[in-house]
């Protein structure tokens, strides 16, 4: 409980101080008293001596103190406080401001750059006495000196033993990133000229040709280790202080500590520095996503921006493939900040370096959830690991074994389903975009926590051009085996179906990636279009799209993108998985299992009415999330 402490300070000049203190509650312990010159302590004393004029009741009167200053006060004066030492209460009537005694500075602020102050001063008034300045940096003061340095020039000069040289090196390098005033002053007076250190955006040529030139001239191996070991060790600092930045530690260690000092008073906490910096949010894929080139890259970007709406700062970071500047500046002007070389040159840097500012951890596909999970555990133990599993391989591979009868592949799919099983385990959260997904994760890790979660494509109008005859087209990414099976299928065995039933129709083939070996399929009514910069305009004639996939796993990409501008699609039950139920009768037109059945689908959905009405069936939103 703090007690009540009754004095006074009566004296404070540059001779001496006293005053008086007491506790009421103990009379008879005398109070210690601390004295502090602008800020540093140089005194205690007790107040233990007798004055008649306290004396009276329960108070014996020996309450008082004096004393001679221990030091002589500085002569460009000085701010004084006297405190209890036990509490550090203020005694009535501090602090007590000392004035300057006069003075007739003359001297010279020669030098002021980023690492030091240096220049003359001498008081013509005194002469032989030290002249301390204090150095202020943008208004505060960054440390006290004395001019007392020998100078032989001063000497020849005639400024008596020259002994008024002062030099003042910072304890760090002043921040060269940003503009800074520096100034010295005498007391409250200001001594000389004050310099203005412009800032640099960066090195400039002259000092990378002059520390070039210098590593060039390392000859011997000590010297050039060295140098090495100076390289590395600024480039880790660059690094630390790139990812400080990027998580706002200083911010969140400010927060921390206005939680800490105030937990049950949090309106005392200063608004300007306990305000909670964004949570930042690490997602790692193969490359950096792009929606022109595979459905994954739609559904990652389309997650990605859900979660900046929450309010997360969003980085991107590829693990195998680093992207271009096109790559960044197109992440970029999406609000996404992408992670590069030479800052983070690979995923695990990333992870070291932002670990604990992480709140989130974001792993697209198999590989990067086998690669990284550990490591998220490791550098970012507090962080959310999310595994977003993009399609299971294994499930996707267990059937085209099936439709292959390739028994090899039936075993490394039966291999990497215990991977998938292990990556489900470790993450907090699966994300998956089937219920088939799903359900068959659950099943066999029944302590993942597994979600389905669409993502949103955007559904725009689309421009209509009516073609000399009708046009079918699959879109796909033709890097990936169930695209590359489902074109062969599709030109191979369901066209001669086709040409029979719709004479005149034509197939086209889009999309990235495309190899060899779907350029050989091209005929006289099957055109091989590859990748293009805008699919609406790709679509602008087609009638129908198709997607004969005969397996496979996850939500197809290709069925949206159709859907999405308003074009009906025929599909195999593999390719309608997760997006309708195929045993739906309202679904039963849409889906085809044979090229008969294909034929017959295609053949009905170019009435447009009929194709109209699936379109609109579609988005349904318990069909699938288009975000209009």
């Amino acid at each position: 409980m703090t007690v009540s402490l009754v004095g006074y300070v009566d004296i404070c000049d540059r001779e001496q101080f006293a005053g008086w203190a007491l506790e009421p509650a103990w009379p008879d312990m005398p109070v210690r008293i601390q004295v502090h010159v602008d800020g540093e302590l140089v005194d205690e004393v007790d107040a233990d001596h007798f004055r008649a004029d306290l004396r009276g009741g329960e108070w014996h009167g020996s309450y008082a103190f004096q004393k001679a200053w221990p030091v002589p006060l500085p002569h460009e004066g000085a701010l004084v406080e006297f405190t209890d030492a036990r509490e550090g209460r203020p005694l009535t009537g501090s602090p007590v401001r000392i004035l300057p005694l006069p003075s007739s500075l003359v001297g010279a602020f020669d030098v002021a750059d980023r690492y030091h102050v240096a220049g003359w001063v001498r008081d013509e008034a005194c002469p032989d006495r030290t002249v301390w300045l204090t150095v202020w940096v943008d208004g505060q003061p960054a440390g006290r000196i004395a001019a007392n340095r020998f100078r032989a020039d001063l000497r020849d000069a005639g400024f008596g033993t020259g002994r008024h040289g002062f030099h003042h090196a910072f304890s760090s390098p002043i921040d060269p990133l940003t503009d800074h005033v520096i100034e010295l002053r005498h007391g409250e007076e200001r001594f000389g000229t004050p310099f203005t250190i412009p800032g640099t955006a960066s090195l400039s040529v002259d000092l990378k040709t002059h520390f070039s030139g210098i590593l060039r001239g390392l000859d011997a191996p000590p010297e050039r280790a060295e140098a090495l070991a100076f390289l590395v060790g600024e480039a880790e600092r660059l690094r630390t202080r790139c990812a400080a930045e990027l998580t706002a530690q200083r911010e969140r260690e400010q927060a921390r500590q206005a939680r800490r000092l105030h937990p049950a008073e949090p309106d005392r906490a200063d608004p300007a520095t306990t305000t909670a910096p964004r949570p930042v949010a690490l997602f790692i894929d193969d490359r950096a996503p792009d929606p022109e080139r595979d459905a994954g890259s739609v559904a990652v970007l389309s997650h990605i921006h859900t979660i900046r709406n929450l309010g997360y700062r969003c980085c991107f970071m590829a693990s195998r493939l680093s992207p271009g500047e096109d790559d960044r500046m197109r992440l970029e002007q999406q609000g996404i900040e992408c992670l590069m070389p030479p800052v983070f040159p690979c995923p695990e840097e990333a992870l070291r370096q932002l670990g604990s500012g992480l709140e989130v951890v974001y792993l697209h596909r198999l590989n990067n959830a086998e690669s990284y999970s550990a490591l998220t555990r490791a550098f970012a133990p507090t962080a959310t690991l999310i595994w977003s599993v993009a399609d299971l391989a294994s499930l996707r591979l267990h059937r085209q074994a099936a439709v292959e009868s390739r028994p090899e592949l039936e075993r490394f799919a039966s291999r990497l389903e215990v991977r998938e099983n292990m990556c489900a385990w470790l993450a907090d959260f699966v994300l998956t975009h089937s219920a088939i997904e799903a359900q068959r994760l659950s099943r066999t890790v029944p302590t993942a926590n597994v979600h389905v979660v669409p993502w949103a494509v955007p559904v725009s109008s689309r421009r209509r051009r009516t073609p000399e005859a009708p046009v079918i087209a699959f879109v796909g990414h033709f890097a990936h085996d169930p695209n590359l099976d489902a074109a062969k299928w599709l030109v191979l065995t369901i066209m001669p179906r086709l040409r029979q039933v719709i004479p005149g129709l034509l197939c086209r083939l889009i999309g990235s990636a495309m190899p060899h070996a779907i350029h050989t399929l091209a005929a006289e009514d099957v055109e091989i279009v590859g990748a293009v910069p805008d699919l609406q305009d790709a679509l602008t004639d087609v009638s129908v799209c198709v997607a004969p996939l005969r397996f496979g796993a996850g939500i197809k990409g290709k069925v949206l993108e159709s859907w999405a501008v308003g074009l009906p699609v025929v599909m195999t039950p593999i390719a309608a998985e997760g997006l309708v139920d195929p045993a739906d009768p309202a679904w039963h037109a849409s889906i085809a299992d044979t090229p008969s059945d294909f034929a017959e689908r295609i053949a009905a959905f170019l009435d447009p009415a009929t194709g109209q009405k699936q379109v609109e069936g579609s988005k349904n939103p318990l069909v699938l999330r288009l975000s209009v």
